[in-house]
């Protein structure tokens, strides 16, 4: 079942990411400078994450239902995540030299690796003893769902369905408290136990436990977990401080919490949600996320010459509209021929194995 006003929050959330990373992000490399950076939808554009984490949980959980065993949900989440990075990555690697502004320099072969792997960098580099970077900082959100998709995975497939929950917030409250319990403790088993917590990130936790618990409120119609979804994505926006001080970040964050909370419950949102554009952004916001920064920024930079009689506050807008094409070109022809030719190649490896067994 295909929710559209959650295609319609994935086009808020890839629109504010793309705002913040062309006004706010780069200050020091787009032709208008900092002009723009403290606009407060720009500024906190960055936010987009945390409501694609809403969003994650959601479906996640969603998805964990429709599936039969571990191996078979995460067979599914990697055909749903890798073919558009195998392009995006090819893609982003191939052209690199067209857009020789890059924030994050020209790309090595091994920057390729975290994002095939949704490995993040900092563990290949101490596998191979090298730096190794992603091709694309906006990458690491990738890294952060797939250890959730593990994680969330074995819980359901060896707890059972009814610990998914509560797992997810222990393990949230716990990323929250162990790094001061360790430091007033000392005790070893404390220290390990952050330096766990921190690999795993599991400080991003509790926004996929609110979707998670939306989830089950759409689905049993419980206030209940409505309620504990709400509670638990204001605690999430709360705790993005350590002091918990109302801030505007923490307004920001808040507000974001209220829109995905309100989109459960107003039918007019709903239907705000699903206009054409928001639906079309919800679309191809996937191999948008991963194609768009460094090409984006780089495209901005070439603006005066190119077409320096624009306003300077509409630089971005031809190549968030260039990016949101090839992301449809991506998302709606070549993404699907390559995710159906996987799965026919895993089909076929399996079988022969099963042949091979009998």
């Amino acid at each position: 079942m295909r929710i559209k006003y959650l295609d319609g929050l994935r086009g808020i959330a890839i629109l504010l990411v793309l705002l913040f990373h062309a006004y706010s992000r780069w200050p020091a490399i787009v032709p208008y400078g900092a002009d723009y950076a403290d606009f407060p939808l720009f500024r906190y554009g960055w936010l987009g994450v945390q409501l694609f984490f809403l969003v994650s949980g959601f479906v996640i959980f969603m998805t964990l239902d429709k599936t039969k065993s571990f191996t078979d949900f995460m067979v599914k989440r990697w055909l749903r995540l890798f073919p558009a990075m195998l392009i995006a990555s090819l893609l982003i690697y191939a052209t690199a030299s067209l857009f020789y502004e890059r924030p994050a320099g020209m790309p090595q072969p091994l920057n390729l690796l975290p994002g095939l792997t949704f490995i993040e960098p900092d563990w290949w580099s101490k596998i191979l003893g090298v730096k190794v970077s992603s091709l694309e900082g906006a990458f690491w959100s990738l890294y952060v769902e797939f250890k959730f998709y593990i994680i969330a995975g074995i819980v359901y497939f060896v707890l059972g369905r009814a610990a998914l929950v509560p797992a997810l917030i222990a393990l949230y409250v716990g990323s929250l408290a162990m790094p001061a319990l360790a430091a007033v403790s000392g005790y070893p088993l404390l220290l390990l136990a952050v330096k766990i917590s921190a690999a795993l990130t599991l400080e991003y936790f509790g926004w996929f436990a609110a979707g998670a618990m939306y989830y089950l409120h759409v689905q049993t119609q419980s206030e209940k977990w409505f309620i504990g979804g709400l509670l638990m994505s204001v605690l999430s926006a709360l705790a993005m401080r350590s002091d918990y001080a109302l801030t505007l970040v923490t307004l920001a964050a808040l507000a974001v919490c209220a829109l995905f909370a309100i989109s459960l419950k107003s039918l007019l949102m709903q239907r705000l949600l699903q206009n054409k554009l928001l639906l079309f952004l919800g679309f191809v916001s996937y191999p948008l996320y991963l194609i768009h920064e460094n090409a984006m920024i780089s495209m901005i930079v070439k603006m005066p010459a190119y077409a320096g009689w624009l306003p300077q506050v509409l630089y971005p807008l031809p190549a968030i509209a260039l990016l949101a094409f090839v992301a449809y070109l991506v998302a709606k022809y070549i993404e699907p021929q390559c995710r159906k030719w996987l799965n026919n190649h895993l089909r076929s490896v399996v079988a022969v194995s099963w042949r091979k067994a009998d």
